[in-house]
């Protein structure tokens, strides 16, 4: 009779020992669940922040790409129409930034890296936006940036050439005793007495419709992955 109490009382206790364990590995799968769902909701609601600090970034160089196509189409025009010219450009400075400047492309970025660098794209479930963010961050950020490069030797060139044959175009953007008007008019001049200016410039404009395709490419994939992440 003892025996058969103690035997009991024994089954019972690892009876009871096991519903413990199993709970207590119950509550602890709970428990990472819980973490792993808060991290990954942090990681997608960083993207959707940074996806918006992106789009306002983009539609700003988008603006402003689009303002130095006109200002090359006026100035390599046969005729320089100065109030238009006004219109997108309010001063000298403006106008010679065009021609010896290139505009980078850095969209916002540290969010995504962090989350790359961390290893925190495990919490992202959805394998297409997982695919929607290299091809924004890859393929799409390469071709932008590619034209930009392109730019950049285009510029290069120009620089050389107006220093070699035309250096007071230089002196006069920065002499506050010449108006811009005067200045538009000696810089038309310049393009359209020398073919070697012309062309770079051509080809450059080229460029920056080029720069403003890929753009577009890549705001539509933006947009894309905020639709994806807004439906979660």
């Amino acid at each position: 009779m003892l025996k058969r109490k103690f035997f009991f009382k024994l089954g019972f206790d690892i009876i009871a020992i096991i519903i413990g364990i199993s709970a207590s590995f119950w509550i602890s799968e709970i428990s990472i669940e819980r973490e792993e769902e808060n991290q990954r909701e942090r990681v997608l609601n960083s993207i959707l922040i940074e996806s918006d600090d992106i789009k306002n970034y983009c539609d700003e160089r988008m603006k402003i790409w689009k303002q130095d196509i006109e200002i090359y189409n006026l100035l390599l025009n046969d005729e320089l129409n100065i109030n238009k010219i006004k219109k997108v450009a309010i001063s000298k400075n403006r106008v010679e930034y065009n021609l010896i400047y290139y505009r980078d492309f850095d969209p916002p970025m540290n969010r995504y890296t962090s989350i790359i660098n961390t290893g925190d794209l495990k919490y992202i479930q959805s394998e297409n936006i997982k695919e929607t963010l290299t091809r924004l961050h890859n393929l799409n950020f390469t071709k932008v940036a590619s034209t930009v490069n392109y730019e950049r030797k285009i510029i290069e060139l120009i620089i050389e050439l107006i220093t070699e044959e035309n250096p007071s175009l230089f002196l006069k953007a920065n002499n506050s005793k010449i108006d811009f008007e005067s200045y538009l008019k000696s810089l038309h001049m310049f393009i359209q007495k020398n073919d070697k200016l012309k062309s770079n410039l051509v080809v450059q404009l080229k460029y920056f419709k080029t720069r403003i395709s890929s753009l577009k490419y890549y705001i539509s994939t933006l947009e894309e992955l905020q639709y994806d992440l807004k439906k979660l």
